[in-house]
């Protein structure tokens, strides 16, 4: 089994004249936008640097004990990015027209990166949200309301390809995947031609008014979709296309975590389709969410979310390990909820951690067999030895 920094150090050294671009590529340049380019890449207008000199100018700001203080999932983008300077397929690639506008008081999460590779054709990463609880919860306003974020990708795309008639692939990771689409549905005609592909990695899908629209028929042909087994965020609002399903060597939500999906070369490890807790996740969530008004819609995620906040826990992955005085504050939550969203907000918590614990132990049962399997094999053969 493999993983992106796996695919860097094998495969790193073909350059895209030798093997063209891919979806693993994409990922890899979607999860780019995760690194704080914050005085390394230039802003709009004002130029480029390579990876390979993108890389040793933010080593030479960061320090290996202040990035090791990062406990979310996106902790392995600079790492990422060290592997990138490296890499014969990426170090020359060029960085340029860095956008980040993160303000909580105006709920604002965005930031953006142009990387132009060898092949010539831009590719827009937007980036995702971590696994903190507030991270999430943006993704789940996206089900009654649109998120700043969508506006200012809009606004990014049409300001980066103004003026210009080069192609272009766009992706991202989480919420970059959404916002990725979002931004090729509100762009005007002589921009959306040109786009190649639009990257939604394990993202949410869209309202189905939006879906209905002329603008998303056009560009839903270059959408391609990849999500884990257990896709929690990617199965949220309406898929835009069908997407690809791949394995994670993690479990539950912890297979948003896209380290942990899985490669075979220069493709993904594929499963014939989602398991049982996305899929009850994702009829649960379809069921409510269609009896809905935006307003309910606005009071379940907030009343959800507070039971998560209540857990004390920074990050969505590290509640499947909450302790007894979490998870007795979160119940303590759960009781005091008593509007019609309450009966909902108790079901999906405990979806959340019952099946979690199920999956859990039902894989580590497999595994079990597996090694058994494994032993009385190799028993056998030295037998007939």
């Amino acid at each position: 089994m493999s993983n992106l920094l796996d695919y860097l150090a094998w495969r790193g050294d073909l350059t895209f004249d030798k093997d063209p671009f891919n979806s693993i590529d994409a990922l890899i340049l979607s999860c780019l936008s995760y690194v704080n380019f914050d005085k390394v890449v230039p802003s709009k207008g004002r130029g480029r640097v390579t990876i390979e000199k993108a890389s040793e100018k933010f080593f030479a700001i960061h320090s290996e004990e202040e990035l090791a203080q990062d406990k979310s999932f996106i902790n392995f983008a600079p790492g990422m990015l060290k592997a990138l300077g490296k890499s014969e397929r990426f170090k020359g690639a060029y960085l340029q027209n860095y956008a980040d506008d993160t303000d909580i008081s105006r709920q604002i999460q965005f930031a953006a990166i142009e990387i132009i590779t060898s092949d010539g054709i831009s590719f827009i990463s937007f980036r995702g949200t971590d696994d903190t609880v507030v991270g999430w919860k943006e993704d789940f306003n996206l089900s009654f309301m649109t998120v700043p974020a969508e506006d200012e990708a809009s606004l990014y795309l049409k300001k980066v390809m103004k003026g210009r008639l080069d192609k272009v692939r766009l992706g991202g990771h989480s919420k970059g995947g959404h916002l990725a689409i979002y931004a090729a549905v509100t762009a005007s005609s002589d921009i959306s031609d040109r786009i190649e592909q639009i990257y939604n990695f394990d993202g949410p899908g869209f309202n189905h008014e939006v879906m209905q629209t002329e603008n998303f028929r056009y560009i839903q042909p270059k959408i391609i979709k990849v999500i884990p087994e257990t896709s929690i965020i990617g199965r949220l609002l309406e898929n835009t296309t069908e997407p690809i399903v791949i394995k994670s060597t993690e479990l539950g939500i912890l297979q948003h975590d896209p380290m942990s999906w899985q490669m075979e070369g220069k493709n993904f490890e594929t499963c014939l389709s989602t398991n049982r807790i996305s899929d009850l996740f994702d009829d649960t969530m379809t069921g409510w969410l269609s009896e809905m008004t935006f307003e309910d819609r606005k009071l379940f995620v907030d009343e959800l979310f507070s039971v998560f906040e209540a857990s004390g826990c920074e990050y969505l992955s590290t509640m499947t390990k909450v302790g007894v005085k979490g998870t007795r504050a979160m119940i303590e939550r759960m009781h005091q909820i008593r509007n019609d969203s309450g009966a909902k907000v108790r079901t999906l918590v405990k979806m959340f951690f019952v099946n979690f614990n199920v999956l859990r132990d039902s894989v580590v049962k497999e595994r079990i067999e597996e090694h058994k399997e494994k032993i009385a094999l190799a028993a056998n053969k030295k037998k007939q030895e």
